[in-house]
C-alpha cells in the first residue's frame, strides 16, 4: 500500500508539476500562433485546475503516506520518527510539503496563471527542492577551489536524454490533462442529459 502511495505522490510531483511548467512554455509559444485560441484557453484552464486540484490530492496523499511509514515502524525507529515529525526541527520535514502545497494553490490567482514567467518560476520551484539548493550550496561552499567544480559522474548523460525525458514529461502532463478535460466534459454532458 505505501509503494501505491509512494509511486502516485512522486508520480504528481515529478511528472505533473515539473511536466506543466515545459508545457506553460509550449503553450505561450503555440498561443501566438495557433488559430484555434479558444480551444487551447479551455485546454490550458483544464491543465491549471489539475495542478490545483493535484496539489490537494499531493498533500492528502502524502500525509496519509508519512501515517502509513510511521505504523509500519517498530520501537525505537517509531519513536525517532515521531521525534523527527514533532520535535524541535520537525519544521524540516514539513515545510517542503506545505511549501509545494501553497504553490500549487497558487495558480488560483488570475495574474499569475496568465503570465508564463509566474508559471516557469513555480514550476522550477518544483524541481529545485531544499534538499537540493542546500547540497548546491554546500557544493559551492568557500572551502571547495574552483578546480573542483565539475559534475562528472560515472553515467553521462548526453543532451539528447535531456531532451527526451522534457519531452517525455511534457507528453505526459498533455496526456492527464486531455483525460481530466476531456473526461470532465463527458459528466458535464451526461449530467446535463439525466
Amino acid at each position: 500500500m505505501s509503494e501505491i502511495i509512494d509511486f502516485i505522490v512522486k508520480f504528481i510531483r515529478i511528472d505533473i508539476f515539473v511536466g506543466f511548467g515545459f508545457y506553460s512554455i509550449i503553450y505561450f509559444l503555440l498561443l501566438l500562433n495557433l488559430k484555434y485560441k479558444t480551444l487551447s484557453i479551455e485546454f490550458d484552464k483544464s491543465a491549471v485546475q489539475l495542478i490545483i486540484f493535484g496539489g490537494i490530492v499531493w498533500f492528502v496523499l502524502w500525509l496519509i503516506g508519512t501515517l502509513i511509514f510511521y505504523l509500519e515502524l517498530d520501537g525505537i525507529e517509531k519513536s525517532e520518527y515521531y521525534e523527527q515529525l514533532t520535535g524541535k526541527y520537525s519544521y524540516g520535514t514539513w515545510i517542503q510539503p506545505i511549501f509545494w502545497l501553497i504553490l500549487t494553490q497558487l495558480y488560483r490567482i488570475n495574474f499569475i496563471k496568465r503570465f508564463l514567467f509566474f508559471r516557469l518560476a513555480i514550476s522550477l520551484l518544483f524541481v529545485l527542492t531544499f534538499e537540493r539548493f542546500v547540497i548546491i550550496v554546500t557544493s559551492l561552499h568557500r572551502d571547495y577551489l574552483p578546480s573542483n567544480w565539475t559534475l562528472k559522474t560515472d553515467l553521462e548523460l548526453s543532451t539528447e536524454y535531456w531532451i527526451l525525458g522534457l519531452l517525455a514529461k511534457v507528453l505526459i502532463f498533455i496526456a492527464t490533462v486531455s483525460i481530466f478535460h476531456f473526461g470532465r466534459k463527458k459528466i458535464k454532458t451526461l449530467y446535463n442529459n439525466t
